[in-house]
């Protein structure tokens, strides 16, 4: 597969980052899309898609081994499996509408991931700069300063973001507070 990545990358310094990038990476990529998804198949796809997303923006990516990078890699990694299990979801809750068995515990859990994925939905709205602050704080666990030091900003920046990302997702979600 990385042949082929490395086909579609025309210069040679992008090709060596992509492939550093592609090795160092991968195996995390398929395991953290595997968590999300829970489908072995669905997880490499949702990698292969990451990567495609990447190749179209490596010209513009640091060192591979950067933690910039990394942060970066997986939060195209985890939008991408994300998409695709909110995707899934909506069409196993068809299938569930079809022939729902009258239980309340199938009715709480139907409504666990209908909230779940209507709060992905309204992060997936969000700008970007406001986004990728929540999916690094609460997704990838990363402190203020990890978050700084990926995104090249000062910690007060970070915080701030972090508090207008989050009056932007209460706004979205109609005054629901979030975190």
């Amino acid at each position: 597969m990385l042949t082929l990545y490395l086909s579609l990358i025309d210069g040679e310094n992008d090709k060596e980052k992509f492939e550093k990038i592609y090795k160092n990476y991968s195996a995390l990529m398929l395991s953290r899309a595997y968590e999300i998804l829970h489908d072995s198949s669905l997880a490499e796809d949702a990698a292969h898609n990451a990567f495609v997303r990447i190749l179209k923006n490596i010209d513009k990516l640091d060192d591979s081994g950067s933690l910039k990078t990394k942060s970066y890699v997986m939060i195209v990694l985890e939008n991408t499996a994300k998409t695709m299990y909110v995707k899934r979801s909506r069409q196993k809750i068809y299938e569930l509408n079809e022939s729902v068995p009258n239980t309340v515990n199938v009715e709480r859990e139907t409504e666990t991931k209908l909230t779940a994925e209507i709060v992905a939905e309204k992060i997936a709205e969000l700008p970007e700069k406001y986004r990728d602050i929540i999916v690094l704080k609460f997704l990838n666990g990363l402190d203020d300063g990890e978050i700084a030091s990926a995104l090249g900003i000062s910690r007060t920046a970070v915080r701030k973001r972090l508090q207008r990302s989050r009056e932007k997702l209460r706004e979205l979600m109609g005054g629901i507070s979030f975190g």
